[in-house]
């Protein structure tokens, strides 16, 4: 039988899923990186790919984001990020999207010069029969970073996540020199010395 309870963070609500999947619906590692988010988003265009179960866009929408678009290839989880959304008492509305898309592919598609705040949170890797091509995060990350500086306006902020222990940032490759490590400053006391990812703020000149 399932357990689905609603767990609060910050004084927003959150499904929690603590027997059908690996995990359980909200990453407490980013708690710190949801705050940021947050305090980031008041009238915003904001952006959250790999969205999972959109907990950075509850953040956002609830800090009166202009607009919020989740993106992610799983239905279900866009079923749950809505299903979040209303647990924020956040009503349907077309400042809120929810898109069932293959993120690679759909940063071909992107307004350019749009977006003022993004956060991508990609998994190391998939191969996902709904997806064109193989994702590899080490190998794709510069192409997908460009892409998204592209759709993002001058002073634009990204945070770039990932979970590939071995991940290695190739910098030079990336079309902004404004890339900083903020692995450490968004890791929770409680996961020093335990957290497997590096979390990067880049910001588009």
């Amino acid at each position: 039988e399932s357990k689905i309870i609603t767990v609060q963070e910050s004084g927003l609500k959150f499904l929690v899923n603590l027997t059908d999947y690996l995990d359980t619906g909200l990453f407490l590692d980013h708690r710190l990186t949801r705050q940021m988010v947050q305090a980031e988003s008041k009238d915003k265009n904001f952006l959250n790919l790999f969205c999972y179960t959109s907990s950075f866009s509850v953040y956002a929408a609830v800090a009166g984001a202009k607009t919020v678009t989740s993106v992610d290839l799983s239905k279900t989880y866009l079923a749950w990020s809505e299903e979040n959304f209303k647990l924020n008492n956040l009503k349907p509305s077309s400042s809120y999207q929810f898109i069932h898309a293959d993120v690679k592919q759909y940063l071909k598609t992107i307004p350019r010069n749009f977006y003022d705040l993004v956060v991508m949170d990609p998994p190391t890797f998939s191969n996902s029969k709904r997806m064109k091509d193989v994702l590899d995060i080490q190998r794709d990350h510069v192409e997908l970073i460009n892409d998204m500086l592209l759709g993002m306006k001058v002073g634009g902020v990204l945070y770039f996540s990932t979970n590939f222990t071995q991940f290695t940032l190739e910098a030079e490759r990336i079309n902004t020199k404004n890339i900083k490590d903020i692995t450490r400053a968004t890791t929770p006391f409680d996961f020093e010395g335990r957290l497997k990812r590096w979390c990067y703020k880049i910001i588009k000149e």
